[in-house]
């Protein structure tokens, strides 16, 4: 017996995928069907087939059929979504894969949805017709998860990996434990690929699971951030049960006058941040609640939510089921619903800034970032938080990364050894990962994790940004950076909780820090002290990387000369 066996349960594998939801399932899929002889392994904190936000969002996926002008489209969005910090070479390869990325999720088993003729059954868009969505139905990951397993991958679930190993620069596994009887284990692996969500900070129910676990091990580990201050995403949404309404142009004040109008004349696809900030400065002004008003719709201008009304027509069992089910509850539990309900903004987060390049490929040897832990890292999208004024590019980016990622794991796995791991740093990590538990009367996470949200909560912090705003942000985030040495745990279920709590300040640090950095306006980072865009000093990315100890954050010029759509 080693002593790495004396440490914990010794797991060797092939590619070692961090997450078992939509991106980890399809990395795993591409990376079999890359190389068939690979030992690829899915470690899952909860349950791979409902984790994640997949089996929770509409179900459709943004694609571009034969018939929508991708060039047309890549233009309208580096002007007026991603204000050119997209690398608009991945903007265009994702706009060219995803059609068959869709048509490759059908043949895998999964229920798209299609025509008579047996072709995708692509709606245009309402709002420009620049690109057309695809529907499938809500046991997508059940599907994929059938699929893994009969090309021979393996899940683990009830595992929660908290730090990465490394073999000098290089990622040689990871390390995490059982979050149901506290078993701790040590992944050896020649590749390992994070595919565990983005950062939300448990503030809405659909993304709570995102808790940054894989970002802030990345971060720790020395990996680039990218785009850190976008992770500001917000909408609107009824107050009543927290979700989104789908009708921001028929919102009134309090003296009846459209604000919808007034902060957004030429509508756009989906919330803008100056609608955001105008329903902030309507109540500020005492001319709130804020209320939805179907009543006053014109139905013939624009069909009432057009997009969602047709997620509701699809043929879709198994969503049916589950909506039916829901709806139930809010009948049951909630049977006063206002014909004016009161809309508020919400602040969810949604940082995904792991550094990554078009293969998925992170800046530390060894290692892959997909879906939400890189998708803003991948700079595909550019000056927006998820998702990035598009509905349905969430789905369309966990696919169409990990079908990039995937292989491209598997191939350096079946070409590089499997390194040594060093038993003092799995030790060292053990102490730490295990540490709350010898705390059981220490803080209690919860204090840790409130503290975060009420940092990223306020329009004030996250939104209408000034340097002293951030500044008081994040001091109050070393506050609580100041009391996650304290932390303590009863069970294992704490223990979880308390490195939730860890990686969320660190994802709330990164990401204020970044937004420090940028001394101007564009897209969804708005600085009320620099209200302008600025393209002469700040056609850059803000890279963030943790060293000496301490968050940095740098710049990188965007390659804008090698790029079709300038800002000239």
């Amino acid at each position: 017996m080693t002593e790495l066996d004396n440490l914990g349960q010794l797991i060797s594998t092939d590619l070692l995928i961090v997450g078992g939801g939509l991106s980890g399932l399809v990395a795993a899929i591409k990376a079999k069907e890359a190389k068939q002889d690979v030992d690829v392994l899915i470690v899952e904190k909860q349950t791979s087939g409902y984790s994640g936000k997949a089996p929770k969002g509409g179900g459709f996926f943004v694609v571009f059929t034969p018939d929508d002008d991708i060039d047309k489209f890549v233009e309208y969005h580096v002007k007026n979504i991603g204000i050119f910090l997209e690398d608009q070479e991945l903007l265009q390869l994702y706009a060219n894969e995803s059609y068959h990325a869709v048509e490759q999720l059908s043949n895998w088993g999964v229920n798209v949805v299609k025509r008579a003729d047996g072709k995708l059954d692509s709606n245009k868009n309402e709002f420009n017709g620049l690109w057309s969505y695809v529907g499938a139905d809500a046991d997508i990951e059940l599907r994929l998860r059938a699929r893994a397993r009969k090309l021979g991958v393996k899940i683990m679930n009830k595992i929660q990996i908290v730090d990465l190993l490394k073999n000098n620069n290089d990622v040689a596994g990871a390390v995490g434990f059982n979050i149901i009887d506290g078993n701790f284990y040590i992944f050896n692996a020649k590749a390992t690929l994070l595919a565990n969500g983005s950062c939300n900070y448990h503030m809405r129910k659909m993304w709570a699971a995102g808790t940054g676990d894989g970002i802030a091990a990345a971060f720790r580990a020395g990996a680039e951030m990218r785009n850190a201050e976008f992770g500001n995403s917000c909408v609107d949404a009824i107050m009543r049960d927290n979700e989104s309404h789908g009708h921001r142009r028929l919102l009134f004040n309090s003296l009846g006058e459209n604000i919808a109008e007034r902060y957004e004349p030429v509508e756009g696809p989906d919330m803008p941040i100056e609608l955001v900030l105008g329903i902030e400065k309507e109540v500020l002004a005492g001319r709130g609640p804020i209320v939805e008003d179907t009543s006053k719709e014109d139905k013939s201008v624009r069909p009432r939510a057009s997009m969602f009304a047709r997620v509701e027509l699809w043929n879709r069992p198994y969503w049916s089921a589950l909506r039916q089910s829901e709806r139930g509850k809010i009948l049951k539990y909630e049977p006063s619903h206002l014909a004016t309900p009161e809309v508020i903004m919400i602040v969810h987060g949604e940082l995904a800034p792991i550094k990554v390049d078009h293969d998925m490929k992170t800046s530390l040897r060894g290692l892959w970032a997909t879906g939400d832990t890189s998708w803003a890292g991948s700079a595909w999208t550019g000056a927006i938080s998820p998702p990035a004024k598009m509905r349905g590019t969430g789905l369309l980016n966990a696919i169409l990364s990990a079908m990039r990622g995937g292989p491209s794991a598997a191939l350096f796995a079946t070409r590089e050894p499997l390194l040594k791991i060093n038993p003092a740093d799995v030790k060292r990590f053990k102490e730490e990962i295990f540490a709350p538990l010898k705390r059981k009367s220490g803080l209690d996470p919860n204090v840790s994790i409130s503290g975060i949200q009420d940092v990223i909560r306020p329009i004030r912090y996250s939104v209408r940004r000034s340097k002293e705003r951030l500044e008081e942000a994040l001091s109050k985030i070393a506050q609580v950076q100041q009391g996650l040495p304290k932390l303590g745990a009863k069970d294992t279920h704490g223990l979880c909780k308390c490195h939730e709590a860890v990686s969320m300040t660190t994802c709330a640090e990164m990401s204020f820090k970044a937004a420090l950095t940028r001394t101007e306006s564009r897209g969804f980072h708005y600085r009320e002290d620099y209200p302008k865009r600025d393209d002469k000093n700040w056609l850059k990315w803000v890279i963030v990387k943790y060293e000496g100890g301490k968050v940095q954050t740098s710049t990188q010029p965007i390659p804008i000369d090698k790029y079709k759509v300038k800002p000239y």
